[in-house]
């Protein structure tokens, strides 16, 4: 039987922190979510239960697992971890491996897949079957704890729901259209084997990470119904057009919170990267989600070819106004194989060829109105801009379930993450 190992990026790289990454030095000790395990690798292993898997194991783990002896050894990794997948690959080469294998979203670079033997695209567990001679059936759902930590260190266990996998819209800037472009539903028992999993370990919170949650509309009514029948909260992550459309009957079946792209405050740029939204959509969801007391999280990308240092200020003054809970903000990144890496190659030219940097916190090419490594269009710097006037006064971030003050101690009745993951 083939012996089959797959491994993320290992924690010497570091040990990815959503806070840490995505907000200013002065408010990221007041909230941690460490990324400790692979969603996508827990699939796998949870569908395809003989291969191995490793969870950002320290190099010294990755190296004494190779010594077990392997005929596989696969990486999941994104483009900003590819070069310590390099070197992961070169040990496992070194110590007798026989084949490597590539997936997740870094293994779409093309520059990349030379130095792998097979190289998987998309959600892979049918094809991860196939290759060791196996036939999946319907593809069941892990249970997924991931860990948030509130200010002082106390953890508050979150459950990850995927309802679906895949996105059938055409951003110009995502990887998904490479990806998984046709969506596809997780089958509603194992959704709800994964519910089921929650609830008995008193998981409070279900955080739905579908690439659009409601892409899918007669699933996703089966899975509120599901969610409400079990009287889970959820925080979900979806369009801002699917969010207005739903809205009552979404928050009247316990979504206590939303995710979702902003992305410019530009019509023609929004228009330029297929975006298909309207600004005024975005403004009147912030409305909705403040008077609701929900939380409310938005993505906004700052860079774009159009923009200027001046334009930018502008723009987050009023992303500062809309006072979301987060905002994460990033620095435009073309990834290879989207529209908008052979719209900005061409135009402008993409000349960052350390493919770390590819992480939406660096200025990777040279549109005309900005400057590589400039003071203006750091990424800190725009998030102090945004966040100063909430950190410099008492601000009340909604916290998920609660529309009324009250203290820390009364918001959460925090429990410790389940030992047992299934």
């Amino acid at each position: 039987m083939t012996r089959v190992l797959m491994t993320t990026v290992d924690r010497d790289f570091g040990l990815y922190d959503y806070y840490r990454e995505n907000a200013p030095e002065r408010f990221r000790w007041r909230f941690q979510m460490p990324r400790r395990i692979s969603f996508g690798l827990r699939f796998l292993r949870q569908n395809v239960p003989e291969i191995e898997i490793l969870e950002y194991p320290t190099r010294a783990e990755y190296r004494n697992a190779l010594k077990k002896g392997w005929d596989v050894v696969g990486f999941s990794f994104y483009l900003e971890e590819s070069n310590h997948i390099l070197q992961m690959a070169e040990e496992a080469h070194t110590s007798g491996v026989k084949r490597l294998w590539a997936g997740n979203y870094g293994a779409l670079t093309p520059s990349l897949q030379a130095s792998f033997d097979d190289v998987f695209s998309g959600y892979s567990e049918d094809a991860v079957a196939q290759n060791l001679g196996k036939t999946l059936g319907a593809i069941r759902h892990p249970p997924l704890v991931s860990e948030f930590r509130l200010p002082g260190g106390w953890p508050m266990p979150i459950g990850i729901l995927f309802t679906t996998r895949g996105c059938s819209f055409s951003c110009t800037f995502c990887q998904t259209t490479a990806f998984a472009p046709r969506p596809k539903a997780i089958p509603l028992e194992s959704i709800e084997e994964a519910i089921q999993f929650y609830v008995a370990h008193r998981i409070q919170y279900v955080l739905i990470l579908d690439e659009n949650f409601g892409n899918i509309p007669q699933h996703a009514e089966e899975v509120i119904e599901l969610l409400a029948r079990y009287r889970v909260k959820w925080l979900v992550q979806s369009r801002v057009d699917l969010f207005l459309r739903n809205f009552d009957r979404w928050t009247e079946k316990g979504m206590e919170g939303a995710l979702f792209g902003i992305e410019s405050f530009h019509q023609e740029v929004l228009k330029q990267i297929h975006k298909g939204e309207k600004v005024e959509a975005v403004m009147e969801l912030a409305r909705r989600l403040n008077s609701a007391g929900k939380y409310a999280h938005g993505y906004y990308i700052i860079g774009f070819p159009s923009e200027t240092p001046e334009s930018i200020r502008e723009d987050l003054n009023t992303l500062a106004a809309m006072e979301l809970d987060v905002t994460q903000i990033t620095i435009v990144t073309p990834h290879p194989r989207t529209q908008l890496w052979n719209e900005l190659d061409s135009q402008y030219g993409i000349f960052e060829k350390d493919l770390s940097k590819y992480d939406t916190k660096h200025l990777v090419l040279e549109p005309p109105n900005l400057q590589a490594g400039s003071s203006g269009i750091t990424v800190e710097r725009r998030l102090q801009q945004v966040l100063r006037k909430r950190l410099a006064a008492p601000h009340r971030t909604k916290i998920p379930g609660e529309q009324t003050a009250k203290t820390r101690s009364e918001r959460f009745a925090v429990r410790p993450a389940p030992r047992a993951l299934g």
